[in-house]
């Protein structure tokens, strides 16, 4: 995701500008420790006159949709819609352009899947179980599979450095 653009998106109760400050935050942690380069994080304060109008969020979408961003980092993914009805459809959309949703809140996730691990799953079983409770993933997807399981404990495969074993050379040339 090095060098993917992002952009934040905050949702907020009317006076709560704590709260806004630190969801910001989170969301520059986060984009930081990823390796995303955060244009902006925008927000909307929910007031009771105005329903569930949200022209930053629509503003930040049209920004994804356009292909001026690649990603859309979410404090709380109850932002982006009001029921959990809403969210499937909001996924296969991210899905559909290869678009990338994060999602901060995703219910203590490290710890979930290293207690299934612990519990001697493996990661195919993990993935299995994080689609069927309807996890998304660390990108927003809607459809884990064991390399992304991976991913999500921080493994990364070890850079190839040979073998470690010098092999002598025979001396004879076309031998």
């Amino acid at each position: 995701m090095e060098g993917t653009r992002a952009i934040g998106y905050v949702y907020v109760a009317k006076g709560a500008k704590a709260d806004l400050a630190e969801q910001a935050a989170a969301i520059r942690r986060c984009c930081h420790a990823r390796g995303l380069r955060l244009q902006a994080v925008v927000h909307d304060v929910a007031h009771p006159e105005s329903g569930h109008h949200r022209p930053s969020l629509i503003r930040a979408l049209e920004q994804v949709a356009g292909g001026h961003v690649d990603a859309l980092v979410v404090a709380r993914l109850r932002d982006l819609a009001f029921n959990a009805a809403d969210v499937r459809p909001l996924q296969r959309w991210f899905d559909e352009e290869h678009r990338s949703l994060i999602a901060l809140d995703v219910p203590e996730l490290d710890q979930h899947i290293a207690r299934m691990r612990g519990g001697g799953m493996t990661l195919q079983a993990i993935a299995d179980a994080l689609n069927a409770e309807g996890v998304p993933t660390l990108r927003g997807g809607a459809t884990w599979r064991p390399s992304s399981v991976q991913r999500a404990t921080g493994y990364r495969r070890p850079g190839s450095r040979g073998s470690g074993i010098e092999l002598p050379h025979t001396g004879r040339a076309g031998a």
